[in-house]
């Protein structure tokens, strides 16, 4: 039978949120470069993800769907051929990569906002991933993770 690993999930959910974090980035508008450039900051997006209020929730709410939709797909899977479970499986995975997005899209949205607000609060005007950061810039994680917590 199939098995799908908790940490596979996990692992998938920190890259999706890196990668978005790039993406918003590389698409903010004005320049990041030049004469006007003002400080730069950094966030730790996993552990503001981490600290989001409506993260247990979300992830509790991911679980039972991915558990479901599995038990759904062993149970079909028994009069399948080889071809046809590994169609399945692969179908199930976007599935709930796809409710992954669902769930966790709404906390990404309200992280963002808060470094949006911390960001021009501090006079920050480019904010990167802790990730890509290796040395400098000013950390505004705690003053992010104090705004989505309502602290």
């Amino acid at each position: 039978m199939m098995r799908w690993n908790v940490k596979w999930i996990a692992v998938a959910v920190a890259v999706i949120v890196v990668l978005a974090a790039a993406g918003y980035v590389a698409t903010r508008p004005g320049p990041v470069f030049g004469s006007q450039a003002g400080t730069i900051g950094f966030v730790d997006m996993q552990r503001a993800l981490n600290a989001h209020p409506g993260k247990a929730s979300a992830e509790s709410a991911l679980r039972d769907y991915a558990q479901a939709q599995i038990a759904d797909a062993q149970q079909k899977m028994k009069n399948m051929s080889p071809g046809q479970r590994q169609q399945l499986q692969n179908q199930v995975d976007q599935q709930i990569l796809q409710k992954r997005a669902e769930l966790l899209g709404g906390l990404d949205k309200d992280i963002r906002a808060a470094v949006q607000k911390v960001a021009a609060q501090q006079g920050v005007s480019v904010v990167l991933d802790r990730t890509v950061v290796l040395y400098g810039g000013v950390d505004l994680t705690d003053q992010v993770i104090k705004l989505i917590s309502g602290k």
